[in-house]
């Protein structure tokens, strides 16, 4: 998930799943109106950016109750439960293996909520 297409369209995935309306893409950053307090901003506030700051990303290893981990080549993040959230993602494939976690993050979040669908 180098790309920045792919960054903007997981981050847009999450927020929509999580109840988002309006998402729109503004100068390489989401805009939308959040699922709540949407009144205090104005409808619409900046979308977290969950897969490039651990501000964002960090408290979503709580709120899911995943696990975050490493196999020494993959990032491995696990939310809820195994069959339903978890995501594997090549370090290699990233520029740290902090940024890989961040999206194994993401992709486990988006896999349970998907599921629950």
């Amino acid at each position: 998930m180098k790309n920045q297409e792919n960054i903007i369209a997981a981050n847009k995935r999450l927020a929509e799943l999580l109840g988002w309306t309006n998402i729109v893409e503004v100068g390489g950053a989401l805009v939308g109106t959040p699922p709540a307090g949407a009144a205090a901003s104005r409808g619409q506030a900046l979308v977290p950016d969950w897969l490039g700051d651990w501000a964002a990303a960090g408290p979503m290893i709580g709120q899911f109750k995943m696990s975050v981990g490493f196999t020494g080549i993959d990032a491995v993040a696990t939310a809820r439960d195994y069959e339903k959230g978890a995501a594997f993602e090549a370090i290699a494939g990233h520029a740290t293996a902090d940024a890989a976690a961040r999206v194994a993050i993401v992709r486990a979040i988006i896999s349970a909520l998907e599921a629950c669908q």
